[in-house]
């Protein structure tokens, strides 16, 4: 393999002409220089997820370069499209000759100096031509990011009762497995917003749900989708949160008061902060837009 001089006498300057940007990719080249790949790795996919303008100021001022390692993969896991999961997404690219499949991980970061004596710079390499990102899957990628600092936190006791008392989150998350790529997102709405103490099994929640579904490729397709989704939630909820006692049927923990459809190019602002999205965190322990993901008031 021929390497490029990495001298710094021959290593471009960071600038506005940087033809580095964000959402691109290393070489398998660049990847092997600096050590985060090996000769014939060809899984491994490392995407800069440094600003624009950061990228374009000189090592003074901006010394690093910020990186997240993935791996390429064949299919989309719908529990981590859309950024719908905070610590792990799965994106489609489809800005090069051919769509190729990616999956990241927030925790999976690291940091490449602009210029230090003795190492490369990533200046002296070029991005990868063949996996590129459109601007609505870069819009993904910089949601995603900016999601796992700023999104909604649910009581702890709700998180208890959705886990451990009823299984729904689990059971929510195998509905998502095929279908999460055409939902956009996922709304919750408590309580009417209100923050109210609950105790005990018939002191239940009141939950509002709201599915978004993209319009980006098949909009009727997404909607009958979104639809089969709402009636799969409703059948979960049902059957993991409803008690019959002398014939009387009641709700239990949680009660589904409502579950809705929205097309995201039809989402209100005034709807968007008046919901909390949910993110299915807990389907990261398990081994196994451009669409307007709000972000979280």
């Amino acid at each position: 393999m021929n390497q490029p001089d990495l001298s710094d006498a021959n290593v471009p300057e960071w600038g506005r002409n940087t033809p580095w940007r964000q959402g691109m990719f290393l070489s398998h080249e660049a990847a092997t220089a600096f050590g985060i790949a090996h000769d014939g790795d060809q899984d491994t996919a490392i995407v800069v997820i440094s600003h624009d303008c950061d990228l374009a100021q000189p090592p003074e001022s901006e010394p690093e370069v910020e990186i997240l390692i993935g791996k390429f993969i064949e299919k989309l896991d719908g529990n981590y499209s859309h950024g719908k999961n905070t610590r792990t997404l799965h994106l489609e690219c489809t800005a090069g000759p051919a769509p190729r499949f990616v999956a990241l991980t927030g925790s999976n970061k690291r940091s490449l100096p602009k210029l230090r004596p003795g190492m490369p710079s990533l200046a002296a390499f070029v991005p990868r031509d063949e996996i590129r990102m459109s601007p609505r899957e870069r819009r993904t990628l910089q949601l995603w990011l900016a999601s796992r600092y700023h999104r909604s936190a649910f009581p702890d006791e709700f998180d208890r009762r959705l886990n451990e008392e009823t299984g729904v989150k689990e059971r929510i998350a195998k509905a998502f497995k095929d279908s999460g790529a055409y939902i956009s997102a996922m709304f919750f709405d408590i309580d009417e917003g209100h923050e109210v103490p609950r105790n005990g099994a018939a002191d239940t929640y009141s939950l509002y749900i709201t599915l978004m579904y993209s319009t980006a490729s098949d909009p009727s397709e997404a909607f009958d989708v979104a639809q089969k989704t709402a009636d799969r939630i409703e059948e979960i909820f049902s059957s993991r949160c409803k008690v019959t006692v002398d014939g009387v049927e009641s709700w239990k923990w949680i009660e589904l008061c409502g579950i809705d459809s929205i097309a995201d190019d039809a989402i209100t602002v005034a709807q968007s902060q008046a919901l909390s999205k949910w993110h299915g965190d807990h389907i990261s322990l398990r081994t196994d837009p451009e669409q307007p993901v709000f972000v979280d008031r």
